[in-house]
């Protein structure tokens, strides 16, 4: 019984050590997280954002891994198959010498090197190469669709933040604006109506302001999450301006071809299940074995040597399933590639499509709608101190005032995700990245 309080004992003081243990680590780890975290900017442009991205994100750290992977790989292809030692020992049965040997026993040492003669040592390494070219192209596709979405949160960001700037400004008009009304109302011109109108316009304003400022909040999460940081806090900082994505399907396909990572991906895929057929091939023909010996007595000493080779007969297995599979995947893969060019070329002129109208659109709207606004406002408020319109009116031209803005808002952020689209298709948004860092 005593014994097992003491075993219970002992576990009960090891469950102990084991949580202060990892209570310390979760700690440790904390710490470096935030300390990572606070190295990084405050104010961020989307230059530097991406940089950062490039050499500091988790995420592309993974992506990036499995290049590493194979890598490994072709170190594995590299390496020749290794020699085998063998080693018997016969002994006579006792009171029958020499039914086999002259002498109390004899012992057997062989060694065996199996012999890549078909080539199949190159064929492996080249595959592994080849594979190895595959997963660059895909880290940069995988690293194409994280500037797209990295890029796509940015400009999230920066017009969640001047969308409150926005709101912000419309909040102070509407203050100034109830400052006059209440000055009306002392002065006999305005009921108290209005004043309280005006007071429950600029509560509903500040309900929406609190509201973009949580959007600004969760935005910077999503970031966050993204990329794989913790407790980073930032600010975009930039003009929420159109990039300048050219629009012409014909000029554009043509660097499709060029930096498109998908379907640089597919091509070198199909290169690989070349590489893959022809290592099939090598690894039908059987590998012999060399091998050579010695077999030698104790009492009395004899010795003899012996050399030979053995290799498997090919009646049955050929390499029927190598090879079948392998032409599988070089098929795979053509299809593959055939599908990409026709779903990129069709997603191509999809983007190019919707960027040129939003792109009309927005040139629209600044020139008929955006521009006369200041006019208007001037007006609505000279026809109010005038008495020529009412309360309802001056808050409609308000609100009308704010909507545009915020509208503006919206369709420049949607020229902006249709020139994102049209870049990555392209495969100009990697393209632009690496120039804008030289």
């Amino acid at each position: 019984m005593n014994n097992n309080y003491l075993c219970m004992y002992k576990r009960i003081k090891l469950a102990k050590s084991a949580l202060m243990v990892l209570l310390l680590t979760s700690q440790h780890v904390f710490a470096v997280e935030t300390a990572t975290a606070n190295e990084f900017p405050k104010i961020v442009t989307i230059q530097q954002l991406l940089q950062i991205v490039r050499d500091k994100s988790p995420r592309y750290a993974v992506a990036h891994s499995q290049i590493e992977t194979a890598e490994a790989g072709v170190i594995a292809a590299d390496v020749l198959p290794n020699p085998s030692v063998t080693y018997g020992r016969y002994d006579q049965a006792a009171g029958r010498m020499g039914t086999q040997f002259d002498g109390f026993s004899q012992q057997n040492v062989t060694v065996t090197m199996p012999v890549l003669l078909a080539g199949q040592h190159g064929a492996r390494k080249t595959a592994a190469e080849r594979k190895v070219d595959v997963s660059i192209a895909d880290a940069q596709v995988e690293y194409n669709q994280l500037v797209r979405d990295t890029w796509g949160l940015f400009v999230e960001l920066l017009a969640g933040q001047q969308r409150v700037a926005v709101l912000e400004d419309a909040h102070q008009e509407l203050a100034r604006l109830k400052t006059i009304i209440s000055g009306k109302e002392e002065a006999g011109t305005a009921s108290r109506y209005d004043v309280l109108r005006i007071t429950q316009e600029l509560q509903n304003l500040q309900v929406r302001l609190e509201s973009s400022q949580t959007e600004i909040t969760s935005t910077v999460g999503k970031v966050g999450v993204l990329l794989g940081f913790s407790n980073w806090k930032f600010e975009a900082a930039g003009n929420l301006v159109p990039i300048g994505a050219p629009a012409e399907v014909s000029t554009l396909w043509q660097q499709v071809e060029i930096n498109n990572p998908e379907l640089e991906s597919a091509r070198r895929e199909t290169v690989a299940a070349d590489a893959v057929i022809d290592r099939a091939k090598r690894e039908r023909f059987p590998i012999p074995s060399l091998f050579a010996g010695t077999a030698f007595t104790d009492k009395p000493y004899g010795n003899a040597v012996y050399t030979g080779f053995s290799v498997d007969l090919p009646l049955f297995d050929r390499g029927q399933g190598g090879m079948a599979k392998a032409s599988a995947e070089k098929n795979a893969a053509l299809l593959k590639r055939e599908l990409l060019l026709a779903s990129t070329k069709q997603e191509l002129e999809r983007a190019v499509n919707v960027l040129v109208k939003r792109r009309d659109t927005l040139s629209k709207f600044e020139r008929d709608v955006l521009k006369p606004l200041p006019t208007l406002k001037q007006m609505a408020e000279d026809a109010y101190r005038l008495g020529k319109s009412g309360l309802l009116e001056l808050l409609d031209s308000s609100r009308s005032r704010i909507e545009i803005k915020l509208n503006h808002l919206d369709l420049l952020t949607g020229e902006i995700e249709a020139e994102l689209d049209t870049m990555q298709v392209s495969g100009l948004l990697i393209a632009t990245v690496e120039q804008s860092k030289r």
